[in-house]
């Protein structure tokens, strides 16, 4: 790859160097001494498959419960009884409808009082899922081909990032914040430069993410603290501290905020340098406010539709608890000043923030890198013009 020719691009990417040296330290400091076993690698559980064979419906005796249960044959699929066929009464409710043929995890019962043999703890989706994620690929390489390629190569080190540094260094006890920052700018550096490749717009993106990133995070960190948001009101972080003695709570809700924002900040900030790239090369005479204003007509719309993606992407995850408090009868200023709903608020709001500053600032950073990189690029021209002998003198410039 030919070294960058922009004056502007090389001070660029000294910016992005000194981030990447930090990030490193960050990295071999924070590094968690025991990395979890992989799942593949652990001890098989007790839980086994099972496929469903029969299925019949029940009536119960009237003691206040369900009226039916549901009378399931499974053949187990695995394990010390592969191959035994048993009847499993269970109570329907809490599971999907059962269908002939659906796959089951089973775990087996201590056999006293005359239970079952095993117990039906939940279905096997492994196989939807990989199904789905085989279609994922598929349309991300037809569309996308080699650049397809490399994003999900970035994607697959985004989550050996997470999975391998981030989780366990939270685990052991290092700052949530401190760990997902150093996180997130690994993820940066690493896919935006690996699925769009080393160029002027890249380094534009990288430069501008990571300053509305920072700027996230001092946003985050100071209306979680003035919020007074403590982390408890979620039953899954109340759940984690029981699990993991002295965890950082209020740390972990700006580590998610952290990791969130970097997913919308870096799709805002290629797209707009993107954008300005493209606008230079189909008019190479635009002028520096020029090539700024008409790209961030093209900023504004992409601020509007993300904002309102932020919204909806949020209110979807919580779509369940909004049903539960609309039939509560509890004013909707109660309901808004709970810590459950002002948590989200503020994850809204303070990535909304962000991603509106990204806009400018790395618009900015590109408009100025393509014009940089033009005139110095003309000056070289000149110069070797100059140097050459019989070669026609420069164009003069319209």
């Amino acid at each position: 790859m030919a070294v960058p020719a922009s004056r502007s691009h090389r001070h660029l990417l000294a910016v992005v160097g000194v981030v990447l040296a930090a990030t490193l330290v960050g990295l071999v400091a924070l590094w968690p001494s025991a990395t979890p076993v992989p799942i593949e690698d652990r001890p098989p559980g007790e839980v086994v498959a099972g496929e469903v064979l029969a299925l019949e419906e029940r009536a119960r005796a009237d003691d206040g419960g369900p009226a039916t249960s549901l009378m399931v044959t499974v053949r187990v699929l695995e394990g010390p009884d592969e191959g035994l066929v048993t009847d499993l009464e269970i109570l329907p409710e809490g599971f999907p409808p059962f269908r002939l043929g659906d796959r089951l995890a089973l775990a087996p019962t201590d056999g006293s009082a005359g239970d079952d043999p095993y117990v039906i703890i939940d279905f096997q989706r492994l196989p939807t899922l990989w199904l789905l994620l085989g279609l994922f690929v598929v349309a991300v390489i037809a569309v996308g081909r080699w650049q397809g390629v490399r994003s999900l190569v970035g994607l697959v080190l985004s989550l050996a990032i997470v999975v391998r540094f981030v989780v366990p260094a939270i685990l052991e006890g290092t700052s949530p914040p401190l760990v997902a920052l150093v996180g997130a700018l690994a993820i940066m550096i690493v896919t935006l430069y690996l699925a769009h490749g080393v160029s002027e717009m890249t380094t534009a993106a990288v430069v501008g993410t990571a300053a509305a990133l920072l700027l996230t995070i001092g946003l985050g960190v100071l209306f979680i603290e003035y919020g007074r948001i403590s982390g408890f009101a979620s039953d899954q972080a109340a759940l984690a501290r029981l699990t993991v003695e002295g965890l950082d709570l209020q740390g972990l809700v700006l580590a998610g905020l952290i990791i969130a924002a970097l997913g919308v900040l870096d799709d805002v900030t290629i797209s707009q340098a993107s954008t300005v790239f493209a606008l230079h090369e189909t008019d190479r005479d635009l002028t520096w406010p020029a090539l700024f204003g008409r790209a961030m007509k093209v900023g504004r719309d992409h601020i509007a539709s993300v904002v309102n993606t932020l919204f909806l992407a949020y209110t979807g995850a919580s779509l369940a608890l909004l049903v539960l408090f609309s039939t509560s009868g509890v004013p909707a200023s109660e309901l808004v000043n709970s810590e459950l709903f002002a948590a989200e608020i503020v994850a809204i709001v303070v990535g909304s923030l962000g991603l509106i500053a990204a806009v400018p600032l790395t618009t900015a950073l590109a408009a100025t890198m393509a014009l940089r990189g033009d005139r110095e690029g003309a000056a070289r021209a000149a110069a070797v013009g100059a140097e050459t002998p019989g070669a026609h003198p420069p164009a003069p410039e319209r």
